[in-house]
């Protein structure tokens, strides 16, 4: 079963904008060759500095690689924005789990 991810992002200053939409396309990008990943798409939500993404995976290894690919891009996002909410919807990996632990906002949906 694949990993479906819902991520919520609250740019920190206006000024800080366009950096983010450089990095969140410089993500999307290197997501694109991937091959695990099978959805990347990025949202511009009607809150003014607030973006959504959806990210497919084929399971929680892959959400992992992927990770671990984008680390210095993910570095630089959290820099200029933080991450207001996320949600899972499928079965998590250790590595997730241990990324959610302590964190606020996080939403975990398994199948029935």
């Amino acid at each position: 079963m694949t990993l479906l991810v819902q991520c919520e992002f609250r740019v920190l200053r206006s000024e800080n904008e366009p950096e983010f939409i450089r990095l969140a396309r410089a993500l999307a990008s290197a997501a694109a060759d991937e091959p695990g990943t099978l959805r990347y798409q990025w949202f511009v939500t009607q809150r003014p500095g607030h973006y959504t993404i959806l990210e497919e995976y084929v399971d929680a290894d892959a959400a992992e690689t992927h990770n671990g690919n984008v680390g210095a891009l993910l570095v630089e996002l959290f820099s200029v924005a933080e991450l207001v909410g996320v949600s899972f919807y499928g079965e998590l990996n250790k590595y997730l789990r241990d990324w959610i632990s302590g964190r606020d906002g996080v939403s975990i949906n398994v199948p029935l």
